[in-house]
């Protein structure tokens, strides 16, 4: 790990920041952290968000991270996606506002209407998991009967696994996405820890085990509370997803 100095970590006076909550609590960082100091937006930032040339390789929105983010025992590079998105939320809000502009369907009439999203009421979602010794959690396997530990895929491992889906393995047209996936997550099987016992239980578990385990994870896994109820033109209550497609992005690129 390296070590900072006191002289290193001390801030330049005139940056205007703020204390950004991680949705992540920190459970994939080494040092655990759980908040990041995030500079504001300004004018000179606009050479970034107008360069052509990291617009066109998709850089854009790393290299504002890089810039704003001030505490430097956490690199944007390592952070997972829910931390990413909550710094991001931070930055359009203070610099652009809050409101968001959606076009929803109404599922009773089948046309599309406008809806202006509320950014800043997003909040984080219910985190109860309570991890071990080892910084690991718990999940029984109701077909196997088979206990486990697991941890959360971090930003590098899930980097990993979405390269499989675009890579040819071995000669196969099919990759081994949810078996990577399960070795990556999987620490223990029944106090068993050796990884060739791990790979042989995954390599046999029932498949009910698999979707009811990832099921878990992703209702489990620490983030951001994206959805929203919301009333149609025809009176009917729906729910949404706050995505972060090109409209989310458009103030950033002044358009």
């Amino acid at each position: 790990m390296i070590n900072y100095s006191m002289e290193e970590y001390r801030l330049d006076p005139t940056i205007a920041y703020d204390v950004v909550e991680l949705p992540s609590r920190g459970i994939h960082y080494a040092n655990k952290k759980k908040s990041v100091r995030v500079a504001f937006l300004t004018a000179t930032d606009e050479d970034i968000l107008a360069a052509q040339n990291l617009a066109k390789a998709g850089g854009v929105v790393e290299e504002i991270l890089k810039r704003k983010i001030l505490d430097r025992d956490l690199p944007s590079t390592e952070l997972v996606e829910e931390d990413r998105r909550a710094i991001l939320i931070f930055l359009r809000n203070t610099a652009f506002g809050s409101e968001y502009n959606l076009t929803p369907t109404d599922p009773k009439t089948g046309e599309k209407f406008p809806y202006v999203a509320d950014l800043s009421v997003i909040k984080m979602k219910e985190f109860t998991l309570v991890e071990d010794a080892n910084g690991e959690y718990p999940f029984y396997m109701p077909k196997s009967e088979a206990k486990i530990t697991f941890k959360f895929l971090n930003r590098k491992q899930q980097e990993e696994i979405d390269k499989l889906s675009d890579l040819e393995w071995n000669g196969n047209t099919v990759a081994p996405v949810i078996t990577k996936q399960l070795e990556m997550m999987i620490k223990s099987v029944n106090d068993i820890r050796e990884g060739m016992q791990i790979r042989g239980f995954i390599n046999k578990m029932p498949i009910k085990d698999s979707q009811d385990f990832r099921k878990f994870v992703n209702t489990n896994k620490p983030g951001l509370d994206l959805t929203q109820k919301i009333t149609t033109p025809s009176g009917e209550v729906i729910q949404i997803e706050i995505g972060f497609g090109v409209e989310f992005f458009r103030p950033f690129y002044g358009l």
